[in-house]
């Protein structure tokens, strides 16, 4: 055989063997999962199976849905990628701090002492009246003394209060003295409700069932030199006729002034 006809001869072998070779390469590029490969041969495109845990998931994102099942931050880890640092821990908030009662002290209160006791002068002018609803009692001219009869008047009231413990005294204190000089009746009836006070204190009655005020010369033409008692629960005193006590001795002793 010629040169030229071995040439020919060896290409029409080469053809013969490619073409028995093209089945067996389509079927280990099925195998192999090539689809690259499968495609040039015109094969079908296999279906992909769904990743079992999706790693293009944040981590953080993957954890949120896995918390009924375990904590967030083993969730987190479990999945999280190497290389990948892992979320800051949220800050939980703090319980809120006990209440500390302050420790009660009783502090021992002393009562207000009682004022001195008022003395009965025999000499002092004076008298007591009796109205609906309490007591008048005058004194002599510039004095604040009290004498045997308006004394035990003033225990009288006092034992009215003593019997309705939510009654409460009103005084009612008045002074005479000059129109242009409004200091010395105010001082004046402020020691004649004083002295009253003092004896309704010492009868047992508290101070802070008494009310006291200075009034100083009364507006109208009445008797300024007295004192007048009302319970908070009856009527204002009025004058009347009826003397409970009275003595005339005049009394030259000058008012105290506290």
């Amino acid at each position: 055989m010629n040169p030229v006809g071995n040439v020919r001869h060896a290409l029409l072998m080469i053809l013969l063997s490619a073409s028995a070779l093209a089945p067996a390469t389509r079927a280990f590029a099925q195998s192999a999962g090539d689809q690259r490969a499968l495609d040039s041969l015109g094969g079908a495109k296999p279906k992909q199976a769904a990743p079992a845990h999706p790693a293009h998931r944040h981590p953080a994102h993957h954890a949120v849905h896995q918390a009924g099942a375990q904590p967030a931050a083993s969730a987190a880890s479990s999945h999280m990628p190497a290389g990948v640092a892992m979320p800051p821990p949220v800050p939980t908030t703090p319980p809120a701090p006990p209440i500390i009662k302050p420790p009660i002290i009783n502090v021992p209160l002393h009562p207000e002492p009682p004022p001195p006791p008022v003395p009965v002068v025999a000499g002092a002018k004076g008298k007591a009246t009796a109205s609906h609803g309490g007591t008048r009692i005058t004194f002599g001219d510039g004095s604040a003394d009290l004498n045997a009869g308006t004394m035990q008047a003033v225990r009288d009231f006092a034992a009215s209060l003593k019997a309705d413990p939510v009654a409460r005294a009103q005084i009612d204190a008045y002074g005479n003295g000059s129109p242009d000089d409004p200091s010395t009746p105010r001082r004046l009836s402020l020691s004649r409700g004083l002295a009253v006070r003092a004896v309704l204190i010492n009868s047992g009655i508290p101070s802070t069932r008494i009310y006291v005020r200075a009034i100083g010369r009364p507006l109208d033409n009445s008797e300024p030199d007295r004192v007048d008692l009302a319970r908070s629960d009856l009527d204002a005193p009025t004058t009347t006729s009826a003397a409970v006590a009275s003595t005339p001795a005049a009394s030259t002793t000058p008012a105290k002034v506290p």
